[in-house]
């Protein structure tokens, strides 16, 4: 039986699943995460996958087990001109290209994107972002939060 591997992205994580002897799938498991520089603040990579229309989607959680409440709505936006709470400041590295992606907006300038708000201690928040997408040869970029750490070699799934 021949080995192959797809990518799956649950709340956990990235899970990798690869075929085994047996038809029994093999499962591993790497969580695609970074620290923020609030301590116990993290970001969790959900998936990145292609859509029609020549986009990507990120999707990422965001937990707070800092102790306090945390509050970025004004810091996780790409510039002054957006209001606080719109999730425009994350962007996409592409490392083969050297290109940065920024968020997708729409005929008004408002962002194909979702909004942050305040997270109270032990809560978690999925956010998501629309981008152009890298061209196909590419398969995995470096996802920039602001407020948190790089995460790179983030894979890029779907058509």
């Amino acid at each position: 039986m021949a080995r192959t591997s797809r990518f799956f992205i649950c709340g956990a994580g990235l899970l990798v699943a690869g075929a085994l002897a047996g038809g029994r799938p093999a499962w591993s498991q790497e969580v695609l995460s970074a620290e923020g520089e609030t301590p116990d603040v993290r970001i969790e990579i959900r998936e990145l996958s292609r859509g029609d229309g020549g986009t990507v989607t990120l999707r990422l959680r965001l937990v707070n087990e800092s102790g306090d409440p945390f509050d970025a709505s004004c810091d996780m936006r790409e510039s002054g001109n957006d209001s606080c709470g719109d999730f425009t400041g994350a962007y996409l590295l592409d490392p083969i290209n050297k290109k940065k992606y920024l968020v997708v907006r729409d005929a008004d300038g408002i962002c194909v994107c979702s909004n942050i708000d305040n997270i109270e201690d032990g809560k978690k928040m999925n956010l998501w972002a629309t981008y152009p997408a890298p061209p196909t040869d590419v398969q995995k970029v470096t996802v920039i939060v602001p407020l948190f750490e790089p995460i790179d070699g983030v894979p890029i799934t779907g058509p």
